[in-house]
């Protein structure tokens, strides 16, 4: 018997020694043993002895170095090169059109050393997260939210007010904006909870609502409409993947519909950039100050662009919540969309690894931060189309902003944390 188990034990290990992705190798060999015996028990029912079944089960399961190959394919731990190229394409464009833009427009401003110094420090912190097993943050989703919402309410009692509204905590020199984190953050933690989740039971329907809501009037209190917005949709997107049924969706987007129209009509400057936004010519050196001058850049753009960013002096936030528009000016049409065919393959290439996944609680994180890059994209293309009123909207990795580069950065890290391990058991370790 010691020389059955010995014969199978070195089969098993010759395997394992081609598969250089340790943490499945325990996997692997209890699939191989379990394989091998049946096997063997039914070469041992046609009459055989114990060791000619043995030799003949291994001759079947075939040599161990093209199977030990084969299965080391299959569970191949490598990142996604693709999402990291599409990804490393719209940062350095990005990069190159905050360069562009600061020798054009700006004053005195150095956005895109800035830029830079927050691309090192999140390129740093990847190479730390990629380290970690997704699917231990899990236990403490609900941890995450909790802080998630703390951190929002202290920086609404303690932050300066910046830009008339109080975003912004200053760490070392570095100023963090919370909405941005809290919104990814929130999306962390409500993967995990509603993991699993039972939707079906009346009270377990209730408190997720309320979960899924009660960020929304600390959202509105900064203001961020923007957020606001992405949070839902981002919100929704895990809620329909977890089992939330369609018709309680409508319901919420319902709500959702009028707390929007509420925050809008509570503050008269958002009910005139929606009437400016309706009729952007009628006031161009007023109200619809903005929108004319958008609609006057897009009009005079041309399919290679202009190359001169003088006229972009004119359009306030030309680098942060207009940058598309003024690309399109800047660059012209063609570059515009060659952009949005790399953004639009950098999309689907995140749905294609959220498909692959085998963790469910991987698929809800995926759908999430998928939702949110998907959303952002779209609004600002929308945006500098003039389809959509300007909400605020910053289109990601290429408008300047330290904090949503640096959430940006580690939500693809995330993305590629989940590929690396889509296919290693949970809790196997080294």
């Amino acid at each position: 018997m010691s020389t059955v188990n010995t014969k199978i034990n070195n089969y098993m290990d010759d395997v394992c020694s081609l598969v250089k992705n340790k943490k499945v190798h325990k996997e692997i060999k209890l699939e191989l043993q379990c394989h091998i015996q049946d096997l063997i028990d039914e070469y041992i029912s046609c009459g055989m002895t114990e060791e000619e079944s043995v030799n003949k089960a291994l001759l079947e399961m075939g040599p161990p170095h093209i199977v030990g190959a084969d299965l080391n394919k299959v569970h191949k731990a490598n990142s996604d090169w693709m999402l990291i190229i599409f990804t490393t394409s719209i940062v350095l464009f990005g990069l190159y059109t905050l360069w562009f833009l600061q020798n054009s427009v700006s004053d005195n401003v150095n956005f895109a050393e800035k830029s830079i110094i927050y691309l090192l420090i999140s390129i740093f912190m990847s190479l730390i997260f990629i380290k970690i097993d997704f699917r231990n943050i899990k236990k403490y989703s609900k941890h995450i939210y909790i802080f998630s919402i703390a951190l929002m309410v202290f920086t609404l009692f303690t932050s300066p007010v910046i830009n008339g509204t109080k975003s912004f905590i200053s760490i070392g020199g570095f100023s963090l904006r919370i909405p941005d984190i809290a919104l990814f953050l929130l999306i962390i933690s409500l993967a995990g909870i509603f993991d699993s989740y039972n939707w079906n039971n009346k009270k377990s329907l209730f408190k997720g609502i309320v979960l899924v809501f009660a960020p929304c009037l600390l959202f509105l209190l900064f203001p961020s409409i923007a957020s606001l917005a992405l949070y839902f949709i981002a919100a929704f997107s895990i809620m329909l993947l977890s089992g939330f049924k369609f018709r309680y969706m409508l319901a919420a987007s319902g709500a959702l519909a009028i707390i929007l129209f509420g925050s809008v009509f509570y503050a008269h400057y958002r009910i005139n950039r929606i009437l400016a936004f309706l009729k952007p010519t009628s006031d161009p050196e007023g109200s619809t100050y903005i929108y004319n001058q958008i609609l006057n850049l897009k009009n005079s753009a041309s399919i290679i662009g202009k190359q001169n960013g003088a006229a972009l002096s004119s359009l306030p936030e030309a680098h942060t919540d207009f940058v598309l528009t003024s690309i399109i000016y800047s660059f012209g049409w063609l570059v515009a969309i060659i952009l949005s065919i790399i953004i639009a393959a950098f999309i689907v290439r995140i749905i294609f690894i959220g498909a692959k996944t085998r963790s469910s609680y991987g698929k809800l994180l995926i759908s999430g931060i998928c939702a949110l890059f998907a959303s952002q994209f779209i609004f600002c293309i929308l945006s500098a189309l003039l389809l959509i009123p300007s909400l605020g909207f910053n289109m990601p990795f290429i408008s300047y902003g330290g904090t949503s580069l640096l959430i940006n950065i580690l939500a693809v890290s995330l993305i590629n944390n989940i590929y690396k391990n889509r296919n290693i058991p949970y809790g196997l370790s080294v």
